[in-house]
């Protein structure tokens, strides 16, 4: 697998990634997991922040079909978590919003998660949001997620803090947290998932695949 990531503007053969991924997002959020909000006449999943302040981290095969995808958005910029589901934070940020980002978008191809409750995409994807926060100097990253996601992150090894209480949302409770960004954490997903090398583009270890849960969605 190969993690890629995406900025706009971008190439050309990002920008149809890039597309790649916003249909898959609507694949994914709209028509099999419900959310009606998001629905759109083009079949694309994009919202008011996909814009130039977003990095997607997205996760092609090695044929290079795109598997996989998340979304990382600063937190002293206009996101998802203040914005959107602000009633779900009655806590405060463990730091300056410079020093921390919103991850939203999680998501693993239909077809790779489909009759099995894990998956190496997703995997993947864990340690390559942790890898990405180190690279940018970031303390925290905050998320809103089903309460599975608190289970899953601390079974990675993950220190997780709630924001607040969670609610029910779409039948499911959901809640607010943040994650705490650091070289232990790194390490602990990357023992849990088996993946030792680095995912960032420019390494050139040989590749590697492990289990990695994909039972649950970030927004």
């Amino acid at each position: 697998m190969k993690l890629h990531i995406v900025r706009d503007p971008a190439d050309l053969q990002s920008r149809e990634l890039l597309e790649q991924n916003f249909l898959l997002r609507h694949r994914v959020f709209v028509e099999l997991e419900g959310w009606e909000a998001l629905r759109r006449p083009d079949g694309r999943d994009v919202d008011a922040f996909d814009n130039a302040d977003a990095t997607h981290l997205l996760i092609t095969d090695s044929a290079g079909a795109l598997v996989g995808g998340s979304r990382i958005t600063p937190l002293d910029r206009p996101n998802l978590l203040q914005t959107v589901f602000n009633g779900l934070v009655h806590g405060e940020l463990p730091a300056h919003p410079s020093l921390g980002a919103d991850w939203t978008r999680f998501y693993v191809h239909p077809d790779r998660r489909e009759g099995r409750r894990r998956a190496p995409e997703s995997a993947a994807l864990f340690c390559a949001v942790m890898e990405y926060a180190l690279s940018q100097g970031l303390s925290y990253i905050t998320f809103v997620s089903s309460i599975y996601m608190l289970e899953h992150g601390t079974a990675v090894g993950w220190r997780i803090t709630p924001l607040g209480a969670p609610v029910m949302s779409d039948g499911k409770p959901t809640i607010a947290a943040w994650i705490e960004v650091s070289e232990q954490a790194l390490s602990n997903v990357r023992r849990v998932t088996g993946i030792s090398r680095a995912l960032m583009p420019g390494d050139r270890s040989p590749p590697v695949t492990a289990p990695g849960n994909a039972g649950f969605y970030v927004r």
